[in-house]
């Protein structure tokens, strides 16, 4: 009988774990709202992307080895004979302000709740550190996955190098947009699209593209 009781009052706290992580995990699960195949709460017509938090946290502890690596070079402590101090402490100082900026949108995201992607039937808008306008379905082509070269990247060494480019979601706009010619001239000569996506928002590349094409080909003509 003792023993019956025992395994029922360890499987009532068992229960009162699940009960007590269970809202957690929703919470959680309500940070990246759906994607292709799994509708959102709520209307059909209004979706929030957010921002990852797991690559947040490795953005922020990447961009911190990185800030302390680029610190020691700039300052000498890591010394190279000759030119390759000279050229150890200009890449030290370039990976201090470069990584140092990634630890800044990384705190950013963790920190804050404003780092999202929205998506409604009159276009979709970017939230972060700056705010995008809103730009309406009609005025954008299809959205691509695209993998970006990093030169920044490419100059690590291959054992601390993440495994397979990043990859963005890019687009075009339609002709006839006057919008920031000049800007958008720029990214195509760098990237062969005109703009794109801040994040993927917690989603695959080719994911996000799919989605945003489906809502592009729901509401551009209304």
């Amino acid at each position: 009988m003792r023993t019956r009781q025992g395994r029922l009052s360890r499987r009532q706290s068992g229960c009162g774990f699940v009960d007590a992580f269970m809202p957690l995990l929703r919470h959680h699960l309500s940070q990246v709202s759906g994607g292709p195949g799994s509708p959102p709460d709520g209307p059909r017509d209004r979706l929030v992307l957010r921002s990852s938090r797991r690559k947040a946290v490795f953005l922020l502890a990447a961009g911190l080895l990185f800030v302390a690596l680029g610190f020691l070079l700039a300052i000498g402590m890591i010394g190279f004979p000759g030119w390759l101090g000279v050229l150890a402490r200009i890449t030290g100082w370039f990976a201090l302000v470069f990584f140092g900026l990634a630890v800044a949108v990384a705190l950013f995201q963790l920190l804050t709740n404003r780092s999202y992607l929205l998506l409604q039937r009159d276009g979709f808008q970017m939230f972060g550190i700056r705010k995008s306008r809103l730009i309406p379905w009609s005025e954008v082509a299809a959205f691509t996955a695209v993998t970006l070269q990093n030169p920044v990247l490419d100059l690590l060494p291959k054992w601390i190098r993440i495994p397979g480019a990043p990859k963005m979601v890019l687009f075009d706009y339609r002709p006839g947009v006057q919008w920031h010619q000049r800007l958008r001239s720029f990214n195509r000569s760098f990237t062969g699209h005109e703009a794109g996506l801040a994040d993927t928002y917690g989603l695959k590349a080719e994911e996000l593209a799919g989605l945003m094409n489906d809502w592009r080909s729901r509401f551009a003509a209304s």
